[in-house]
């Protein structure tokens, strides 16, 4: 997904012997698949390694509902309050080995630094702004704006504000890619994909920081504690492909058809197991003798969860901006009746949408805000 990037002093080849005022430079890969995947160099003031003491952090571990039947499900995620930091605060509601899915609204700004050794985080940012600082440089972001961060990135989310702060969090075991069908042979987007290479802001500017600092290292679903010697933001400089961008979803160029599309149609990003896709403004069913309302469908090898960050008006039953929709595989779902016509309802609505192929598990959290008549939703009311 993300081209060749260089910012800040590199050497004029890898792995040269590198000085900065009379210093050597130390040099850190960070790379995907072993030594085979894309990588990305930097060059740290200090080395990357030092440490003065390491203990035993929070644990990760989900409480997971013991479900006893398969059914559709709204979860009322706009009921959830505040909570922790951007790590702490974190509130999933859906799970499996792929992905986690949850809400974060925090009550604090994040003060110690934090890398996920295990997952790919993807936060979606409903409403706030603020500052992603990593040791790849800082990241401006706002309202709507996606941040893709790979695991290995020791950051820090620093919040203009916390009143309004509202964040959509996914951890994805795979690593988060364009869709393969989106690029050329030599790795770059196509034509034919819905966004571009300009569309991906990468880091503006470098840190340059020093001195000790705590950062926090989760593996799996175990957190350590790190008081490191020297800060991880004593960057001079790096290159390569392996680096966090910010991406807003109103950057996304929807599909149209004469008929309406399938989800597909609509995806941004993929990792293995696990699909995401941009529901945003859209016209379809242009053709006069297209279907009102896009068709119902059993997925049978997916779950489908959608996240509405706005809804058109008026609004679809039920939902509002903060809910979340989980539909399970095998089961059907599509319009619930009385739902408006297509046409409006895509001109409007505002979504995140994620596909999973292994089935998700609500957490004891998502029971406590589930819509326990949503199920029902597509039975026609009845009349005394």
């Amino acid at each position: 997904m993300r081209p060749y990037a260089r910012l800040g002093e590199v050497p004029r080849k890898r792995h040269m012997r590198f000085e900065r005022e009379g210093e050597v430079l130390h040099e850190e890969l960070i790379g995907r698949d072993g030594f085979e995947g894309p990588s990305s160099l930097l060059y740290h003031r200090h080395l990357p390694e030092t440490a003065q003491d390491v203990v035993e952090g929070i644990e990760d571990d989900i409480p997971v509902e013991s479900e006893k039947v398969h059914e559709h499900a709204h979860l009322e995620g706009f009921r959830l309050q505040a909570h922790g930091d951007t790590i702490t605060g974190r509130q999933w509601l859906l799970v499996n080995d792929d992905v986690r899915i949850g809400l974060l609204a925090p009550q604090q700004q994040q003060e110690v630094l934090f890398v996920d050794a295990s997952a790919d985080d993807v936060l979606f940012v409903h409403a706030g702004s603020g500052t992603l600082r990593t040791q790849f440089g800082r990241i401006g972001f706002s309202r709507h704006d996606f941040l893709v961060i790979p695991r290995g990135t020791v950051y820090r989310l620093e919040l203009d504000g916390l009143d309004a702060a509202r964040l959509l969090v996914m951890e994805v075991t795979g690593a988060i890619d364009a869709p393969d069908r989106y690029r050329c042979r030599s790795g770059q987007l196509t034509e034919a994909a819905p966004y571009s290479e300009r569309d991906l802001r990468g880091p503006e500017a470098l840190e340059g920081e020093s001195g000790p600092v705590q950062v926090w290292v989760k593996r799996a679903s175990r957190i350590s504690c790190y008081s490191v010697d020297q800060h991880p933001f004593d960057v001079v400089g790096w290159d390569g492909s392996v680096y966090p961008v910010a991406f807003n979803i109103h950057d996304f160029e929807p599909r149209a058809g004469r008929f309406a599309l399938p989800l597909p149609e609509h995806q941004a990003f993929a990792a293995a197991n696990v699909a995401i896709h941009c529901l945003v403004p859209r016209r379809s069913g242009s053709d006069a003798e297209a279907a009102p309302l896009p068709y119902h469908h059993m997925s049978l090898d997916r779950d489908e969860v959608r996240y509405f960050v706005e809804t058109g008006q008026p609004a679809p039953p039920r939902v509002r901006p903060g809910s979340l929709t989980h539909h399970v595989g095998g089961l059907p779902h599509g319009p619930i009746l009385g739902e408006r016509s297509a046409t409006s309802a895509e001109a409007g609505d505002l979504a995140i949408g994620v596909e999973t192929a292994r089935p998700l598990h609500r957490t004891q959290l998502a029971r406590q805000v589930i819509d326990s008549d949503y199920r029902f939703s597509w039975r026609p009311a009845t009349t005394g």
